[in-house]
């Protein structure tokens, strides 16, 4: 006879039917205690998640502090060595000048300050006036006459001409203000393939100077000085000329289309090939101008002076 107490425990021992521990399974849900291990498990990874992008943050903020010190100390030191005078430091002040155009493209917010400056280092070192020297004097002129031997175009300053090129390189945005160089001094300079599209030249002295090839589109140069200046085969497409003097200036073979020209003198300019389509010339003065190939001065114009184009008919 089994005992009551061993015939329970066998009971108790007895092995589960598969099928029957399948049912329990399904009849058991997860208690509240797993429930909450897996929301936080969620929330510990939402967290390291945030703890993530803030440290990423905080990282990229300390680099973009880094870097705009470096291009504040570069700065600095570029401008430095840009006010350096003296024939003997023009290394350093080009130097200066690629450092500068440098920053200007790694540091956008920087771009107007930088042309600015260069703007005033052209308009403030480009050439110096020539002097007029005294002649001796003699019977044939004056006490107090004084003379200057005809220059030829004259070779910029290589840091002048550094800077102008890096100003002519920009690609200038429609918001942004044209480039500050009225009332340059630029007489006779050697300016052959020179870009100083959009650049404000109002007033400035170009006479004499040598623009051939040049690129003039869109610039401003009324009032400005261009006596006997050479734009031959420039572009001046949509310049603003207004009032400007280009007597005896060479325009052979220069693209005007759409110039304002209004009140310009061109009194005794070269124009043969040039194209003045849609030129403004309301009020433009063309007294003794080369046009089509002929000299063909204006009826009553007075060109004492231009004689000679009528035998070179040039």
């Amino acid at each position: 006879m089994v005992h009551p107490k061993r015939r329970w425990k066998a009971a108790s021992q007895a092995p589960v039917a598969p099928r029957a521990l399948r049912s329990y399974r399904r009849v058991v849900k997860p208690g509240r205690l797993q429930q909450l291990v897996t929301v936080g498990s969620i929330v510990s990874v939402v967290l390291v998640g945030l703890g993530l992008y803030e440290t990423n943050r905080a990282n990229r903020e300390q680099q973009r502090l880094a870097a705009q010190g470096q291009i504040t100390e570069r700065f600095t030191r570029a401008i430095e060595q840009l006010g350096q005078p003296g024939e003997e430091k023009v290394d350093v002040r080009l130097g200066a000048i690629y450092a500068l155009e440098r920053i200007m493209r790694d540091s956008v917010d920087d771009q107007p300050a930088i042309i600015d400056i260069l703007a005033a280092f052209v308009r403030v070192h480009a050439l110096a006036p020539v002097v007029a020297t005294r002649e001796p004097t003699s019977d044939l002129f004056e006490e107090n006459d004084l003379f200057e031997e005809a220059p030829g175009p004259r070779r910029l300053p290589v840091d002048i001409k550094a800077a102008l090129t890096v100003l002519g390189r920009l690609d200038l945005r429609r918001d942004m203000a044209p480039i500050d160089l009225a009332n340059v001094y630029l007489a006779g300079a050697d300016l052959r393939g020179a870009d100083l599209s959009g650049m404000d030249l109002s007033g400035a002295d170009l006479s004499g100077a040598d623009l051939e090839y040049a690129r003039l589109i869109d610039t401003k140069l009324r009032s400005a000085n261009l006596n006997g200046a050479s734009l031959a085969f420039a572009t001046v497409s949509g310049a603003d000329l207004g009032g400007a003097d280009l007597g005896d200036a060479n325009l052979l073979g220069a693209v005007l289309i759409g110039t304002d020209l209004m009140a310009a003198n061109l009194n005794g300019a070269f124009l043969i090939g040039a194209n003045l389509t849609d030129a403004e010339l309301l009020t433009t003065t063309l007294d003794c101008a080369v046009i089509s190939g002929r000299w063909s001065p204006v009826e009553g114009a007075d060109c004492t002076g231009w004689e000679w184009r009528r035998d070179t008919g040039n």
